[in-house]
């Protein structure tokens, strides 16, 4: 009996071999792979994003049943071989709208497609079995080997585990990488230069009535979450520039910033434009805002980002912040450095598989090199906001240590509680840092701020 492959299947897929044979983002491979493609719906998409990214968080323990399936070593089976495995698994164990025979049949038909007719009847063997689900695997000793248990049933990377365990408690830990294997709520912050904070209720009734698309209020009176994936279409509310995509603790960020009328404010890293374009609203578009990025790629985006939102009045500048020198001292740096990206794995899942244990190192290294640079270019009485996407402690405590013994009495430290809604205080630490820690209570990305005030 013949079968077939559909399209979104075979896009999720290629997509996977793209990320974990290549290296490459996601999002990027899914939509180089659609861009061809006509006719694809927002069904399709959504299909798409849930098996790669799906597959992406529990890769590992997948791979793990898979290998103890299969009796051989599946790290010399072809790239394409491993996807079909790892997505059809994926679709039985978690999927629980897609029928197994739907998951095992285009499994095994895509490997025919990528010319491998070989290798169908392997992998539909090896599939039915896993929809059987007949055989148990002991997993590690929860007791006695920690690390090794937490590593495999919540499908991290030893590396990770390690670290994270010497700082957290096991149930502590049970609850972070739970949390990461979730897929992110879809949480959208409001641009308040086209709705005022007493009409988002309206903007909420326009978005059910029109785009058929639920949503709650958050204690951020910016933010509402989404209780469906937002409709990006032409004539949505999105592209009208009603509101824009970004996580409720980068939100905070902004309010961190806390820009007034008439400062000259620097965004350090503007790419893709949410923390910018917050920045630019939060400032009631009355400051002026330098928008320094080096790749153009990411320039692109956030000026695509910034227009969408009608946001005009700002300079943007395409180079290294490093090499950026403006014509004068200026009153605020938001450096959002690049960083291990710990914070967010459940949004970027890849990251588990692509980062190494020296990233954090080498991150460190490469951030106080920009602080160094950013402090050059702030007038007294000025500020620099430093944030990252981690809560690791060499990014976030100890980096905030590390420029207090630079500088010495020649900066301060501020509390960030000030600039806060009361609801986020909790998460200020008692060395005023902003560090929210993955698997929260309030399920936002994990991330640390905290601002320098250089003294007059």
């Amino acid at each position: 009996m013949s079968h077939s492959i559909s399209k979104a299947r075979e896009i999720a897929y290629d997509a996977l071999v793209q990320v974990i044979e290549h290296g490459k983002d996601p999002d990027e491979a899914t939509e180089a792979l659609c861009a061809d493609i006509k006719g694809l719906k927002r069904l399709d998409r959504n299909f798409i994003k849930e098996i790669l990214f799906g597959s992406l968080r529990w890769y590992s323990k997948i791979l793990w049943i898979l290998q103890n399936t299969a009796k051989r070593d599946l790290g010399k089976s072809t790239p394409e071989i491993r996807a079909a495995l790892i997505c059809g698994t994926y679709q039985i164990f978690y999927m629980d709208r897609v029928p197994d025979r739907a998951a095992v049949n285009e499994s095994a038909e895509y490997v025919r497609l990528k010319g491998q007719a070989q290798a169908v009847s392997f992998v539909n063997g090896i599939l039915r079995q896993i929809a059987r689900r007949a055989e148990y695997f002991a997993k590690p000793d929860k007791t006695t080997k920690p690390v090794e248990y937490l590593s495999l049933q919540f499908s991290h990377p030893d590396w990770i585990v390690k670290r994270w365990h010497n700082h957290f408690k096991f149930d502590r830990m049970e609850t972070i990488l739970a949390a990461n294997n979730q897929p992110p709520p879809w949480t959208i912050r409001i641009n308040l230069l086209r709705t005022a904070t007493e009409n988002i209720k309206d903007l909420q009734n326009v978005l059910l009535r029109d785009e058929r698309t639920h949503s709650d209020r958050r204690p951020l009176r910016s933010a509402l979450v989404l209780k469906e994936p937002p409709n990006l279409g032409e004539d949505s509310l999105f592209q009208k520039g009603f509101y824009t995509i970004q996580d409720e603790s980068s939100q905070l960020i902004a309010h961190l910033v806390d820009p007034k009328e008439g400062e000259t404010v620097v965004d350090a890293a503007a790419g893709p434009g949410g923390k910018l374009s917050h920045i630019y609203e939060l400032g009631n578009a009355k400051l002026n805002l330098i928008a320094v990025e080096r790749n153009s790629d990411q320039m692109r985006k956030a000026k695509e980002t910034l227009a969408r939102l009608q946001h005009e009045n700002l300079t943007w500048v395409e180079s290294d912040f490093l090499d950026y020198k403006p014509k004068g001292l200026v009153d605020k740096v938001l450096l959002d450095a690049p960083c291990s990206g710990l914070g967010v794995i459940r949004r970027h899942p890849e990251g588990k598989w692509q980062k190494t244990a020296t990233l954090i190192t080498e991150m460190t290294a490469l951030q106080r090199k920009l602080i160094e640079h950013a402090m050059t270019l702030i007038k007294p009485g000025g500020e620099l906001v430093f944030s990252v996407c981690s809560f690791e402690p060499e990014e976030t405590i100890g980096q905030a240590k590390w420029i207090q013994d630079k500088y010495g009495d020649r900066i301060e430290l501020l509390s960030p509680v000030s600039r806060l809604p009361d609801y986020y205080k909790r998460y200020v630490t008692r060395d005023n840092i902003l560090l929210i820690y993955s698997g929260n209570q309030d399920e936002i990305d994990g991330f640390g701020a905290f601002i320098i005030k250089v003294k007059a």
